[in-house]
């Protein structure tokens, strides 16, 4: 016998095996509001090293970040998840398209029907104007094996020293007994 209809045969089985594995997956899209506080005693996020490369340089400098994520614009809404990472100026050259910078984050969830579970995220952010898309590349409890990506955008500065954005989740997961 041929191997060519056996190849075929195999190529079949495993095509219909994936399609019944990403049959099983849903889109879930989780739509919440991010708020940053940037400075004073109850900040969010601030700049643990500034860079080396001296005062008017950003490459290099390294910030954290604990924001909260809420289910409405303003702070008095629930509080879902926490928004917890690290930040790095990776961009060298001048000028804000080139300044990028790489986050690797994770959203906690502490309230609502995901408490306890978590999605891990990572990937640059260039520039920091318009819709800012980055991607799920994991997470734990009901996002096992989640995938995916998110869009931020920011919709107004509350204060000189806070800010709300909108933050809209796209995940798949890998275990169907989630849902």
């Amino acid at each position: 016998m041929s191997p060519i209809p056996s190849l075929l045969l195999l190529l079949i089985a495993v095509a219909v095996s994936s399609a019944a594995g990403v049959a099983g997956n849903k889109l879930k899209h989780i739509h919440l509001y991010m708020h940053e506080t940037f400075s004073g005693a109850n900040a969010t996020e601030g700049v643990l090293l500034p860079s080396p490369f001296g005062a008017n340089a950003t490459f290099g400098s390294v910030g954290v970040f604990d924001d909260e994520l809420r289910t409405g614009r303003s702070r008095d809404s629930p509080l879902v998840a926490r928004y917890q990472g690290i930040i790095v100026a990776t961009g060298f050259a001048e000028g804000p398209a080139s300044q990028g910078h790489l986050t690797v984050a994770s959203i906690l969830f502490v309230a609502g029907e995901y408490a306890g579970s978590a999605l891990s995220l990572e990937g640059p952010f260039v520039g920091f104007q318009g819709t800012l898309e980055r991607s799920i590349v994991g997470g734990n409890g009901k996002f096992r094996m989640a995938r995916g990506y998110y869009l931020l955008k920011l919709l107004n500065l509350t204060s000189p020293n806070s800010a709300v954005s909108e933050i809209d989740f796209y995940v798949l997961t890998c275990d169907p007994s989630y849902t």
